[in-house]
């Protein structure tokens, strides 16, 4: 087999491979991510904006500040968090944003109403299917970076009942 043949080959994958994802996520109502394209700069920005709240107490965030991060997280890919590992220098960029959905998820909670609010119940349930779409990147990092996994990522997923370093 030639190289060239190797090569169309892998590109055919590719190409099919992207159809069926552009298809995935019209299907399940998602717009590819405003961040795909965002510069370096605006991806750091949103990382040391992540690790910073990170120092807040949970009754310090707002509804319409979660409602914002929510669709950050759900925008966040493997694709965004690697282009930030160079730039942060740390495999595991995935770990604040992470950290912080589940922060919010507890503010939302623990706010006055929640069980009779349907907007705060809306929110924890956008939420959650952004923390989820973090998680899913995180499981993806963690098999391929984990020599540099810290335990508390460990612990972090863990809350999660994911198998680490086994497959299901």
């Amino acid at each position: 087999m030639s190289t060239d043949y190797e090569i169309r080959k892998l590109e055919a994958r590719i190409s099919n491979l992207e159809t069926q994802v552009r298809f995935l996520i019209r299907v399940n109502g998602l717009e590819l991510s405003a961040l795909r394209n965002a510069p370096d700069e605006e991806l750091l920005k949103y990382y040391q904006d992540a690790v910073q709240l990170l120092g807040l107490r949970e009754q310090q965030f707002d509804p319409d500040v979660i409602s914002v991060w929510g669709e950050l997280f759900c925008q966040l890919s493997e694709y965004e968090l690697v282009r930030l590992q160079e730039i942060v220098e740390y495999d595991h960029t995935w770990e604040p944003f992470y950290t912080l959905s589940i922060k919010m998820l507890t503010a939302i909670r623990q706010r006055k109403g929640f069980s009779r609010s349907v907007d705060l119940k809306n929110l924890y349930a956008f939420l959650e299917k952004a923390r989820k779409n973090l998680r899913d990147a995180a499981i993806i990092m963690t098999k391929k970076y984990p020599e540099t996994l810290p335990e508390r990522a460990k612990v972090l997923l863990k809350g999660d009942e994911l198998p680490l370093g086994a497959s299901k």
